[in-house]
């Protein structure tokens, strides 16, 4: 019979970087959106960064969507399992 474990500490480090995705990468887009376009000279390259930082945009609120229905998951995860310790903890010491 194999030994069920698990190892909350990971579960949580994963948990966390879930949490901090979306702003982790939103930073640098938000940067290249406004800062860098605003720096440019040529209308047409500021239009250009301005449009590229606004599709990226998008595509990170999605990651970030994504990664908290991720991290939701994780910690049903580690609740369940929480549980599932403490009623097999139970059912041992009911047989001793």
């Amino acid at each position: 019979m194999a030994d069920l474990f698990i190892d909350f500490a990971a579960l949580s480090r994963v948990r966390h970087d879930m949490d901090g995705i979306a702003d982790l990468l939103s930073r640098p887009v938000d940067a290249m959106r406004t800062r860098a376009a605003g720096a440019t000279g040529h209308d047409g390259l500021r239009q250009r960064l301005q449009e590229f930082g606004d599709d990226w945009d998008y595509g990170i609120k999605q990651l970030g969507k994504y990664s908290a229905g991720c991290s939701e998951a994780l910690e049903n995860i580690r609740t369940q399992f929480e549980k599932l310790d403490q009623e097999l903890a139970s059912a041992f010491e009911d047989q001793a």
